[in-house]
């Protein structure tokens, strides 16, 4: 009598986790995009978030709105979809994102930008004097 409770208990049980398991999203394991927390959203420095997705909308040529909006419903499609190939492009848009708004925010917080190295115009040598030494440099 106790094996066939036992049983019968062990068959409703393995019922129900079929039946969450058929149920269930698994949607989670791509990423936490669509859920950013509350406090993170004073961090984010507007002007560079709004320059940086309209950028990328006219760099990948993307044929939605022209605005912050609907380029983030467009990413949150992509990562969403179910189809790998929507979920690779999501990757390398929101990776390129990300370097453009990493180089926006460094250039507004330290004013000058992002430093290129420029060739000299002339490359003759520079005589720098250090005490009783004599130094040539090539800039």
């Amino acid at each position: 009598m106790c094996f066939a409770t036992r049983r019968w208990f062990s068959l409703q049980l393995g019922c129900m986790i079929l039946i969450n398991l058929v149920n269930a999203d698994f949607e989670f394991q791509k990423g936490v995009l669509a859920s950013i927390s509350p406090g993170i959203t004073e961090d984010i420095d507007l002007q560079c978030w709004k320059a940086c997705s309209l950028t990328l909308i006219d760099l990948k040529e993307l044929k939605i709105e022209h605005n912050v909006d609907a380029f983030w419903n467009f990413m949150l499609f992509l990562q969403k979809s179910q189809r790998p190939g929507h979920y690779n492009l999501f990757l390398n848009t929101a990776q390129d994102f990300w370097d453009m708004y990493v180089d926006c925010l460094l250039s507004r917080s330290h004013g000058m930008g992002r430093r290129q190295v420029m060739p000299p115009k002339y490359n003759f040598p520079q005589k720098i004097t250090g005490g009783n030494l004599n130094v040539y440099v090539r800039e």
